[in-house]
């Protein structure tokens, strides 16, 4: 028996004993995030599946593990087939495809879950969608994985920083003076925030308890008349501690938050999005509004420091990975896709203000490209060569901002059906790139821009087109986005999203090309005859050139070259002077102009 095999049986006894059908095990944590700490790891733990997203369910009989197509490769070489089965679903919708097919099955069936890793909003729908063929969701006291996972690791939580106005903008008395004022305005008493991406930024903190992200595991209350931190106070410094206490910031212990929200009373706002149903379920004695929390709109919306250090960030990442590209022309041969990227993290990490990665870095070569969301290890790590594309997704964290980026290499001669595929994708990503828009235009307005190349050729991708991304926070930050799903989301000004369509064929390799860009009003544009406006466009932030071999140029218009002409010149002009004499030379030629 797999040890796969083991822990299921394990899970039903556990099951069995609660009288329920199914056991719903989400891949986040109590805070709704997407990287969790390896003890709340229990998804990867009962599966085998290590990807970022992808819920399971168990019944008594079967297990299924339900995923999007970025992860429909890695769950099919990751999942023990004698014991999952894969069930696939649209990005970001997991949960629904998951209680639609519950929905189906029928009967009084009970289906348990922790409630501390359900947001209240998905809890309290599944409740009334099971109960209409008289079903139930079961709340849990208990986490069913914890009782038998014998060797689950403990919590890890590590110091904190104080980040300075001069990163962020904007101190935290503003912050919460802006918050508190929302509050007022909505007739709410308290905010309780549970995502750890939106306390960090409003207590200007960072941290090192999640993974690739700066986060620090909390709790925050906002009242009119009191402040409250809910986390590890054993870790801050006298410094630290003196910060928060002249702001009348309250420390109290993270595992507080429940009974301080049993005692609140008046209107409560939880954010929908974050907040679990056990948090939810605390506030017996209030009247819980679940909404928008409006930290999520500040912190989305970069002031003019933080938007300065992001741009400060990509430049200091372009260096990195222009020093790489140097080397790995001349070091590709015997390398792996484990030995890359080490390397690439290894030249990201010769600028002091580089606080680590952003992701784990996704280096596929051949085949394994076309897993979207690959991540390498020596087992199965293929050693490249000049026979066929590398791709290459990879960020870094820094001290004043967060970065991603996707590009392609080919140590070979490319194919003309790679050149073209390469052709393709690099159109949609400058249509993109280079749009203008008005006010109110919404990520799903802009997707087709992206798409409209692959799909005249009845060709598509599975996943969305762009992200938002953090300041020196998680690399993957709402409400924005760019994709077919509707969000109801402008862009404004300050946001900073992906622009990256991709083509994959499964077997054979992967194509992704990927920019940073923040949003950012036309400038000159001071009037619109049909009395529109104003407009946007997307700036790119990410400052590497696209491989020129890679492409077809006849396939270009004469529109797209300018474009690629326009955005290798700023490259060569924002970063020449930053490299050496060779370096320089090598950016020069990487950037020449192509001839119209």
């Amino acid at each position: 028996m797999s040890d796969i095999s083991q822990r299921l049986v394990d899970l039903r006894q556990q099951m069995s004993k609660n009288s329920i059908d199914f056991y719903y095990v989400p891949s986040s944590d109590a805070h709704n995030n997407e990287y969790v700490p390896d003890c709340w790891l229990r998804r990867v733990w009962i599966s085998g599946f290590t990807g970022s997203a992808g819920d399971a369910l168990i019944g008594s009989d079967e297990a299924f593990l339900c995923t999007d197509p970025r992860y429909y490769l890695q769950a099919e070489q990751e999942l023990d087939a004698l014991s999952f089965s894969l069930m696939k679903s649209s990005q970001g919708s997991a949960a629904n495809h998951i209680l639609q097919w519950l929905i189906a099955q029928g009967g009084s069936i009970r289906v348990g879950v922790d409630p501390m890793l359900i947001p209240a909003s998905v809890a309290l729908y599944w409740q009334q969608a099971l109960s209409s063929i008289g079903g139930e969701l079961v709340y849990l006291t208990d986490n069913l994985i914890d009782d038998v996972w014998h060797d689950q690791p403990k919590l890890e939580q590590h110091e904190i920083t104080l980040l300075p106005v001069e990163y962020t903008g904007e101190d935290v008395a503003s912050k919460i003076a802006r918050v508190q004022q929302y509050m007022q305005q909505n007739g709410q008493a308290a905010h309780i925030v549970s995502a750890l991406d939106a306390i960090c930024w409003l207590f200007n903190i960072r941290g090192r308890d999640v993974s690739f992200n700066p986060l620090v595991i909390s709790y925050a209350c906002i009242k009119a008349d009191e402040v409250l931190l809910f986390m590890n106070t054993d870790i801050l410094t006298d410094e630290q501690t003196s910060f928060f206490a002249d702001l009348n910031i309250k420390l109290l212990p993270y595992d507080q938050v429940g009974s301080f929200a049993n005692s609140l009373t008046g209107n409560i706002l939880l954010d929908s999005g974050s907040s679990s149903w056990w948090l939810y379920y605390q506030l017996q004695n209030a009247v819980v509004i679940l909404g928008d929390s409006p930290i999520t709109m500040m912190k989305a919306c970069k002031n003019s420091v933080e938007q300065a250090g992001m741009a400060r960030a990509h430049k200091l990442d372009a260096i990195a990975i222009i020093k790489f590209w140097i080397w790995l022309e001349q070091n590709w041969q015997g390398q792996t896709e484990v030995t890359l990227a080490d390397k690439l993290e290894y030249f990201r990490r010769l600028s002091p203000e580089c606080r680590g990665l952003s992701f784990p870095t996704i280096c596929g070569f051949a085949d394994h490209g076309a897993i979207i969301h690959y991540r390498a290890d020596e087992d199965i790590a293929h050693t490249v060569d000049d026979s066929a594309l590398l791709l290459l997704d990879s960020g870094g964290q820094y001290i004043s901002g967060t970065t991603d980026i996707t590009r392609v290499f080919h140590f070979g001669k490319p194919s003309k059906q790679e050149r073209h595929d390469y052709t393709l994708v690099l159109r949609g990503h400058l249509a993109l790139g280079n749009a203008s828009f008005p006010h109110g235009t919404c990520g799903e307005h802009l997707d087709v821009l992206a798409r409209h190349s692959l799909w005249q050729e009845y060709c598509n991708f599975g996943h969305g087109t762009g992200h938002g991304v953090g300041c020196y926070l998680c690399v993957h930050e709402g409400p924005q986005r760019i994709s077919g799903g509707a969000t109801g989301v402008p862009l404004l000004p300050g946001m900073i999203v992906s622009n990256e369509p991709g083509y994959y064929v499964s077997g054979e390799y992967g194509i992704r090309i990927e920019n940073l860009c923040r949003v950012a009003e036309v400038a000159g544009v001071t009037d619109s005859r049909t009395g529109h406006g104003p407009f946007y466009e997307l700036q790119d932030l990410t400052l590497v050139p696209y491989d020129k071999k890679l492409f077809v140029v006849d396939e270009l218009s004469a529109q797209e070259i300018q474009w690629i002409n326009d955005y290798h010149a700023m490259v060569y002009s924002e970063l020449a002077s930053d490299l050496s004499p060779q370096e320089s030379a090598w950016l020069q030629e990487k950037t020449s102009a192509l001839v119209v």
